[in-house]
């Protein structure tokens, strides 16, 4: 005869518990790879589907790219644009490098920055932004240069006779793809910002440049030479504008030949001025 103990019960209920409970987590472990092998079967076939209807795409004709628009042309023609971006012909508009189209624009001498945009199904937008030549340089040849004193092409006074003529400079340092000197360049757009506020920057026919003496130019009327020096340009254009002003209003301006403002606050005029005899013992400077 045998007897079973209560702690005999207690340990074989607490077997089969374990069991269960072992069971039980091997079954979620498994369901959890199960469902991380199902997401990433998904994650693959939408990859491949997305990968065959992108390739559908590039070889689409409805994506060809038909029409390019060309905004921001002041001195260049559009054509001469879309040559120079060199879109190739019935390209697929998403498969069409457009950093590789900007790089081409800017290397154009004129094009100071461009910016491509695509407008789909077929449209390419093409944003340029034209550098602004300020003035010519003389050297061995003639050069455009811009505000900050970048020389960008080849010119003839004849085409851009509203422009004032660098001279001064070193003929051999000067290119189509060079930077005026430092010093210059804060000179000249500092000149050309105040003459802007001022006085009409086509009244001025030649700006002279020297390295100790500073800058010196010549009005488009009558030659005038103006000598600024290399500093304090507001003030000095400030003071000639009223000196031009006063002359002007006495009827010596077409005897005028030159003013110096080079001296601080001192400014000395030079011209065949008609003074009456009696008034030569009084004679003063203006």
């Amino acid at each position: 005869m045998q007897i079973s103990l209560p702690f005999e019960t207690r340990t074989v209920k607490s077997k089969k518990n374990s069991y269960r409970k072992k069971r039980l987590q091997l079954y979620r472990r498994l369901r959890l790879v199960a469902k991380i092998f199902l997401v990433l079967l998904v994650f693959v076939a939408l990859s491949a589907l997305c990968l065959v209807g992108y390739r559908a795409l590039l070889s689409s004709p409805l994506l060809q790219v038909t029409r390019i628009q060309v905004n921001g042309c002041q001195q260049l023609d559009p054509q001469a644009v879309i040559q120079q971006a060199e879109i190739p012909s019935g390209v697929n508009i998403l498969s069409l490098d457009l950093d590789g189209v900007r790089n081409r624009l800017t290397q154009h001498p004129w094009i100071a920055a461009a910016a491509i945009s695509r407008e789909i199904p077929d449209r390419i937008r093409i944003e340029i932004e034209e550098r602004k030549p300020v003035a010519l340089v003389k050297g061995h040849q003639f050069y455009l240069a811009d505000q900050q004193g970048a020389c960008f092409a080849r010119a003839a006074p004849s085409e851009h006779a509203g422009l004032p003529i660098i001279t001064g400079l070193d003929p051999g340092t000067l290119g189509s793809d060079c930077n005026l000197p430092r010093e210059f360049t804060a000179l000249l757009e500092n000149l050309y910002r105040e003459t802007q506020l001022k006085l009409p920057w086509r009244l001025i026919s030649e700006i002279k440049w020297n390295r100790n003496a500073g800058l010196s130019f010549f009005t488009a009327r009558g030659g005038i030479q103006v000598d600024l020096g290399s500093e304090d340009y507001g003030i000095r254009i400030a003071k000639l504008e009223k000196v031009l002003r006063y002359l002007e209003k006495k009827g010596l301006h077409d005897q005028l030949r030159g003013i110096d403002l080079s001296h601080g606050n001192r400014v000395f005029v030079r011209g065949r001025f008609k003074i009456p005899k009696q008034n030569r013992s009084k004679q003063k400077g203006v």
